[in-house]
């Protein structure tokens, strides 16, 4: 049997902070049950993702409510960094490969995909010419993908940090595993938040609402049409994004 403790911490002048505390026991296959950290939160780790809680949801959140920008970011330690996020299937990787297509002539662009137990979203970047191999990372979450950018970011924030000092990046994008409609990004991972849905899920999806559809910074509505146009119709959505 081998323990050992975790402690993390992050400050920002801004207001909220993120504190983890806890100890707990592995035993031979690797594998932990729950436990109560010292904070008062209930951790649990699998799947190779580190020990981490789920902050509770009490309900979807409010657009003008949304954290903001950590403006005192120094961006000399990483890019500035859009989260792509939204359902399984909902066109994430193909807007990040439009993205790449329109802004890797004029800015030094990097990206990092997240899927559970597969590369496959970052193979299909580099099939299909989005960056050169080196600029993508493709990170392997295991089963709670929402962990990996909101509560437990180290396994995303090491390969950012690294693409932008390695590439001196102007851009970096961070795509979600697909998930469901609470997860969302934390804005220490993303400075600026794209949301994707579906059409074809219906009206019920945008009504159920969630962090991800009430509190990204950009929500967009996916069709077969929209795919057909999204290459032609990025290059004019960008520019909105940097004034804004």
């Amino acid at each position: 049997m081998a323990s050992h403790d975790h402690h993390h911490e992050h400050n920002h002048d801004h207001d909220h902070d993120h504190h983890h505390d806890h100890t707990h026991t592995h035993g031979e296959t690797g594998n932990a049950s729950s436990w109560v950290g010292a904070d008062g939160k209930v951790y649990h780790s699998h799947d190779g993702l580190a020990p981490h809680s789920h902050e509770p949801i009490y309900s979807p959140g409010y657009f003008t409510r949304r954290a903001p920008p950590i403006l005192t970011r120094d961006f000399n330690d990483r890019a500035f960094t859009i989260g792509i996020g939204g359902p399984v299937g909902t066109g994430k990787t193909a807007l990040m490969l439009a993205i790449c297509k329109v802004l890797r002539e004029k800015y030094s662009l990097a990206a990092v995909t997240n899927d559970i137990f597969t590369k496959e979203d970052g193979e299909f970047l580099i099939k299909n010419g989005a960056l050169p191999e080196e600029r993508i990372r493709a990170v392997e979450t295991g089963g709670c993908p929402h962990a990996a950018i909101r509560e437990d970011i180290s396994i995303n924030l090491g390969p950012l940090e690294e693409l932008s000092k390695l590439f001196k990046a102007d851009l970096l994008l961070c795509e979600s595993g697909g998930d469901n409609l609470a997860a969302n990004f934390s804005r220490e991972l993303a400075d600026y938040i794209i949301y994707i849905i579906d059409v074809s899920g219906g009206d019920k999806i945008p009504r159920k609402g969630g962090p991800g559809i009430t509190q990204a910074d950009l929500l967009v509505s996916q069709s077969i049409l929209l795919q057909l146009l999204s290459f032609n119709s990025i290059s004019y959505s960008i520019p909105c994004l940097s004034r804004e």
